[in-house]
């Protein structure tokens, strides 16, 4: 109960722009977990199959590459609140194509707004919440709006694996059909598009008056250091590419379970997400952060092949959750960790850049696994899977293994040497 009190004082704390991002993400995690739940079902209802899928994700994945730097120049010039707002319309607009035109054309069009509008949200997301946070609540800021995504994302998902049934039974069509799918996905964009809501009363300030320029410079001046934040990033990429995109269809392949089940087990990972949340900064203030980094990977990994391997319901269950929930409450903490390890003037070129090698990771990986997952090769998604999230551990411990001797806050958010000492050491 304490530990609850104090985190929702941490929550009043935080400054106007803080709170306003907050809002968004209630709208914006909604909206994402209907689309993850339900898109890629919509896309089999159609006729495809799942190289398509695999082939649309690789799409959207290259534009987020190519839109990564100009990107991260569109927040440079155009400031957060604009550079938000744009990322909000183009990601909302690519929502609404594969419904209104429901061919292959329409399908691989979408992901050019999808990936050059997810992009400008991704790129602009840390730094912001980074400028409009004090060093001592940044962990918590961060956490917050993972635990909203994750609260909202339990709603969605409960909702979201009823509503095609509710869409089919007011149109008179099966539930699987891909006019109930459609009308489902269309709340979805609805929700996206109320995300922008919030951005639109964003002021432009200073946290400190003399602290870094509100809008950060594309600027890289330690690419050693940069390069081996990325590394680890940029494999965990791969590693997830290959499952992450299918999980709701690698549920109806290898457990034949209903999308109502399969809402219901994406609703209790997310829940599961929530409680995990709250105590994720607590347990990196005592373990340190790449610690915490390592031993969730690590778990996580076990639970992946335990789901590709069981033929049990319940089995594959408890496999996917340790997978899933783990893997994703590392996300807060990376996030923190690259935006602390890098100094201020550099946050909006390592926000880009590692933006740019996870598009390009997932979306090559997610190709690959769709193609094998076509001709029924589900043995080497999960080999490779596994394999790459191993050496994404791997190269976290080799350059950053120092980092897990001491607490997160002893790290120097301003000051990128300390990645670069941490790392020779290991050397």
């Amino acid at each position: 109960m304490r530990t609850l009190k104090a985190y929702l004082e941490s929550a009043r704390a935080l400054n106007r722009n803080a709170h306003l991002f907050l809002e968004h993400t209630i709208f914006f995690g909604l909206s994402l977990a209907l689309m993850a739940l339900l898109f890629n079902l919509y896309i089999m209802s159609l006729g495809f199959k799942q190289d398509m899928i695999g082939l649309m994700s690789l799409a959207a994945c290259i534009v987020g590459v190519v839109a990564a730097l100009p990107a991260g120049y569109a927040l440079t010039r155009l400031g957060y609140k604009r550079t938000l707002l744009a990322g909000v319309f183009l990601t909302g607009f690519s929502m609404l194509l594969p419904l209104l035109f429901p061919v292959r054309a329409a399908l691989l069009g979408c992901e050019l707004f999808w990936g050059a509008g997810f992009t400008l949200l991704v790129v602009a997301g840390a730094p912001f919440m980074t400028e409009n946070s004090s060093e001592a609540q940044r962990a918590q800021l961060f956490s917050m709006q993972f635990v909203l995504t994750m609260l909202t994302a339990f709603i969605g998902c409960l909702i979201g694996g009823e509503l095609p049934r509710w869409f089919a039974e007011w149109f008179g069509v099966g539930a699987e059909s891909a006019q109930a799918y459609q009308g489902a996905l269309y709340v979805s964009a609805a929700l996206m598009f109320l995300s922008a809501l919030p951005f639109f009363f964003i002021r432009q300030h200073r946290l400190d008056k003399h602290a870094h320029p509100v809008r950060p410079r594309l600027r890289l001046e330690h690419p050693r250091a940069a390069a081996k934040l990325m590394t680890p990033h940029i494999l965990g990429a791969v590693g997830a590419g290959m499952f992450v995109p299918f999980a709701n269809i690698l549920w109806k392949t290898t457990q034949n379970v209903s999308d109502a089940t399969i809402g219901s087990i994406f609703a209790l990972s997310a829940l599961l997400m929530v409680g995990g949340g709250v105590f994720v900064p607590m347990l990196t203030r005592r373990l340190g952060q790449v610690r915490v980094m390592v031993i969730f990977q690590s778990a996580a990994v076990v639970g992946l092949l335990a789901f590709g391997a069981s033929p049990f319901l319940g089995m594959a269950l408890v496999g996917y959750l340790t997978r899933d929930v783990l893997l994703n409450l590392v996300r807060p903490i990376w996030g923190q960790f690259m935006m602390d390890q890098s100094a201020p003037v550099e946050r909006a070129a390592v926000s880009a850049l590692a933006t740019m090698g996870f598009n390009f990771a997932w979306g090559v990986s997610s190709w690959i696994s769709g193609v094998w997952q076509s001709d029924n090769q589900l043995l080497w998604v999960y080999a490779a899977s596994g394999g790459f999230s191993v050496l994404a551990i791997l190269a976290l411990q080799y350059f950053f293994g120092k980092a897990a001797t001491r607490p997160a806050t002893q790290v120097d958010s301003a000051n990128p040497v300390n990645t670069i000492r941490a790392a020779k050491s290991n050397q």
